[in-house]
């Protein structure tokens, strides 16, 4: 059996902010989409600010923003992406892209396992030729009321459920938010992280972590 490595997105294969960069690339394609996000502002301003309730504001953020039908969501999602790293290409970040493309050269599985919302996080990937990556992401739904955030212990239940528990052979990650990921792997990999962070993952595994400089 393959052995399944875990990637985290934003910081590691995104250089910024998800919804920051969908949202340049989609009002780009659709300017009049921004009215209807400002309509929708005091509900999703809110919303992005309060941590539980961040994955079910960027659902209906790319909802509005992508409009059609909800089933083509991701590749109107890739669409927009696309668009934005034609003037911001340095946001896909080709270090950790060459290191996803060599774990699966050796055979391994790589997951991205992510806080950002699900449909945006595919999306991405599926921008910057990706597509064919598994995602562990948050999910929010209005109808029936659903919220899941991915985030330290939750991000590690969610990947069993998909059937990647740990032990993993390596993780990546660029915060030390992600610690429960990194006490699931021999092998944590602290990404575009200061020294501070560096020394609090070692001080709670008890062990450093190894670290990389990506761009």
């Amino acid at each position: 059996m393959a052995s399944t490595v875990v990637f985290d997105l934003d910081k590691v294969l995104l250089g910024g902010d998800a919804s920051t960069l969908f949202l340049h690339g989609r009002l780009r394609q659709a300017p009049g989409r921004l009215l209807l996000l400002l309509l929708a502002a005091p509900l999703l301003v809110p919303g992005a600010m309060l941590p539980q309730l961040r994955p079910l504001a960027a659902r209906v953020m790319t909802r509005i923003a992508v409009g059609g039908r909800r089933e083509s969501d991701v590749e109107a999602v890739a669409s927009a992406f696309g668009e934005a790293l034609t003037r911001k290409p340095e946001a896909a970040v080709a270090d950790a892209i060459a290191c996803v493309r060599e774990h699966q050269r050796t055979g391994d599985v790589v997951v991205v396992a992510t806080g950002c919302e699900e449909t945006l996080a595919r999306g991405f990937l599926a921008a910057i030729g990706l597509g064919d990556l598994d995602v562990v992401g948050s999910t929010g739904a209005l109808w029936p009321p659903r919220v899941r955030r991915a985030m330290g212990e939750v991000k590690v239940a969610l990947l069993t459920e998909r059937g990647y528990p740990p032990p993993w052979p390596a993780a990546y990650s660029d915060s030390p938010s992600d610690l429960p990921l990194f006490a699931g792997t021999p092998r944590p990999v602290l990404v575009n992280a200061d020294e501070k962070a560096a020394r609090q993952v070692e001080r709670t595994l008890g062990r450093r972590p190894e670290t990389r400089t990506w761009r």
